[in-house]
């Protein structure tokens, strides 16, 4: 995949990340909205961090083993947190990838990396920067499968801002459905930009369009055919906007997904209907 990045001015301090989960068959969708409530069937706290006044916590990890003896179909994904989460990127991977007892650990010492896990499972949920909540749910019937024996896994990056000394954890409450309701399993896709130029005292905006057409037509000797059903956004305190579309052959684009919220509330948005491809061999993320 080609990645270039086009510069006009505009003003973002750190890179810019985007992740969606896509469905690659043309699948029936549901005009029905999700419910914004939940009705766990697994939840777990983390044990607590502790930080000092101004303290910031990253190259931490944080593993919990699900003991799934079956495959889990996860529909809706909710953490709350008790401040001081800045973010963090969560996954699921076999129960034998980083060995060690579960809890908080260096995640250097065991070789934990965002893509390394990815690629050893999948993508469980990122947290939208310093959100206290926030809930990560599917359309009727699409979900995430979880092979069984698995653990779930994160990367964690605290920052206490407060005038106190905390301890702080995080909850996961999650949602599954039987096999028989299940309709679309998702997979996850994300792109990072890093090649940001930020000029002083002005206001910047990037432009990083990816070509998946080619892609396809490898892998699959097809054009792009899929749905976009949920995108999460993410940047920093000095971030103002985000918008990710669809680019045809032609330079055209459609809008996906576009928001001007602020850090602090959650950047992730199910769509629905999902959105489909119709075959363009593009995505920008500006």
């Amino acid at each position: 995949m080609t990645a270039p990045t086009q510069f006009v001015r505009g003003l973002d301090p750190s890179p810019a990340l985007l992740w969606f989960l896509v469905g690659i068959a043309v699948a029936a969708c549901t005009e029905q909205s999700p419910s914004p409530e939940i009705t766990p069937t697994h939840a777990h706290t983390f044990e607590p961090l502790a930080l000092g006044v101004g303290e910031e916590i990253s190259g931490v990890c944080q593993s919990w083993s699900l003991d799934n003896e079956e495959a889990l179909y996860v529909s809706k994904i909710q953490q709350t947190n008790e401040g001081a989460w800045h973010h963090s990127n969560w996954f699921f991977v076999p129960e034998s990838t980083y060995p060690g007892p579960d809890g908080t650990w260096d995640c250097d010492e065991r070789g934990f990396h965002d893509v390394t896990a990815a690629l050893e499972g999948g993508a469980f949920f990122a947290q939208s920067t310093q959100a206290l909540q926030e809930l990560q749910a599917f359309q009727e019937g699409a979900v995430l499968e979880i092979p069984p024996r698995h653990k779930i896994v994160g990367g964690v990056h605290l920052l206490n801002v407060a005038g106190t000394p905390m301890e702080t954890s995080l909850h996961f409450d999650i949602e599954t459905i039987p096999f028989e309701e299940v309709e679309v399993r998702l997979r996850p896709v994300a792109f990072t930009n890093t090649a940001l130029d930020i000029e002083p005292q002005a206001e910047s905006r990037f432009a990083m369009t990816c070509d998946l057409g080619q892609q396809f037509e490898n892998v699959l000797g097809r054009a792009p055919d899929y749905n976009i059903y949920y995108v999460l956004a993410h940047y920093h305190e000095w971030g103002n906007y985000f918008r990710l579309s669809f680019v045809d052959d032609a330079g055209a684009d459609r809008t996906i997904f576009e928001l001007r919220d602020s850090v602090g509330e959650p950047l992730g948005l199910t769509l629905d209907p999902p959105i489909h491809s119709r075959g363009a061999g593009g995505l920008r993320v500006e």
